[in-house]
């Protein structure tokens, strides 16, 4: 399959828009965090000149973009844990994936994406995944699952779709 080439703009604007982070992506290249972003966000260096990847730092990110996608496919959440459970009200939830997308917070940011695709607040967020003694802790449900899930694959067929370009 041909890749598809993108600049580091195009590359950063998606990885930013999809909850990505940018941790998980510069472990993969051997570098720091800080660096990689100094890079997409064109800081200025030492001499004001805006910041690029180097050659050598494009094939990393190629060579990261596949690992990456790999490790998310590994986070795709399965609903039907023995904590599933029904409400009164006929809800069925599954407090079971409370690890599981606390574990995908390593790669991508669980309050934006929440919040994005749910319509979570910050506050919903945390009493479902965080407060233990919230009156909706664990109410995860499988409509949020799939949805999620549908998320992952995206990000993943863009990552293993991508090919970033040297800007010259």
């Amino acid at each position: 399959m041909e890749k598809i080439k993108v600049n580091q703009d195009e590359l950063y604007r998606y990885l930013k828009d999809h909850d990505v982070k940018m941790l998980r992506l510069s472990e993969l290249m051997g570098t720091c965090d800080t660096a990689v972003t100094m890079c997409f966000k064109h800081s200025p260096d030492r001499m004001g000149e805006p910041r690029w990847f180097s050659a050598k730092s494009v094939q990393l990110i190629n060579k990261a973009l596949p690992q990456l996608a790999q490790e998310l496919r590994g986070c795709m959440l399965h609903f039907g844990s023995e904590l599933t459970y029904t409400n009164s009200h006929g809800h069925e939830y599954d407090p079971g994936q409370i690890l599981p997308l606390k574990t995908l917070g390593r790669y991508l940011n669980i309050t934006s994406l929440t919040h994005r695709l749910l319509g979570w607040s910050q506050n919903k967020k945390s009493s479902v995944l965080c407060r233990p003694n919230a009156i909706n802790y664990g109410n995860i449900s499988k409509q949020d699952v799939n949805i999620i899930n549908t998320e992952i694959l995206s990000i993943t067929e863009v990552l293993d779709s991508y090919e970033l370009m040297l800007n010259t």
